[in-house]
């Protein structure tokens, strides 16, 4: 699994972390395309315009063929079909401070890519409207790089209880579409991120996977 993409390394702008920009990286698969809205729906929450009282998650307990990097603060079970392809996933340069990484895919543009940013401060306390906010000009600034957004209105659901902003893009250069969650909890920003170019089902359905048995661990 072999390719060279533009590769989106998303974090938030100003309030939380360092600005995103798109840089161009070689993937083994690659990562990229952001894309808000309409694929496949964590479990359902209902929309909040302060912050929730989420106690968090103090352990992690995923069974199964489970993929948890090393010290990470989540874990997940690997979706049937698909293969570990952590270790060959490889970017040029990172923004921000991304400190974990790990991906399943079943081709070379068919992925899920799950990374992990140390925030500046921590999310408990901050409202939904205020990280939309931060979010909306992250989606802004991936616009002016080739990036096509149906909406830049969330989709705000909850993954293991953690706040989830959900997203739909497509790259214009590529063609490549991608449904991405930004889930936030404690000092943490985790995103999955599931990019498709061929195999739009076998993604959606991976993509329910991760999120279904995704475990994400407070971090303060």
């Amino acid at each position: 699994m072999r390719g060279r993409l533009a590769v989106a390394l998303l974090g938030l702008c100003g309030l939380l972390a360092g600005c995103a920009s798109t840089v161009s990286g070689t993937g083994h698969p690659a990562a990229n395309a952001t894309k808000p809205g309409g694929g496949p729906s964590a479990s359902a929450g209902p929309s909040r315009s302060a912050a929730p009282d989420d106690s968090g998650r103090q352990t992690l307990s995923c069974g199964g063929s489970k993929i948890s990097p090393a010290g990470s603060p989540y874990c997940f079970t690997m979706p049937g079909g698909f293969q570990d392809v952590s270790s060959s996933v490889r970017v040029d340069a990172s923004i921000g401070k991304e400190k974990y990484r790990s991906a399943v895919a079943v081709s070379s543009q068919d992925l899920i890519i799950i990374s992990v940013y140390e925030l500046r401060r921590s999310t408990d306390d901050i409202s939904d409207d205020t990280l939309a906010g931060e979010l909306t000009q992250v989606l802004q600034q991936l616009s002016k790089q080739g990036f096509t957004f149906d909406s830049t209105t969330a989709d705000k659901t909850t993954v293991d209880g953690a706040r989830s902003f959900g997203y739909h893009a497509v790259q214009d250069s590529t063609g490549l579409e991608s449904d991405v969650y930004f889930l936030f909890r404690g000092r943490n920003e985790l995103q999955v991120n599931c990019q498709w170019k061929d195999k739009e089902s076998d993604i959606s359905r991976g993509c329910k996977s991760v999120l279904g048995t995704l475990q994400f661990k407070t971090v303060q």
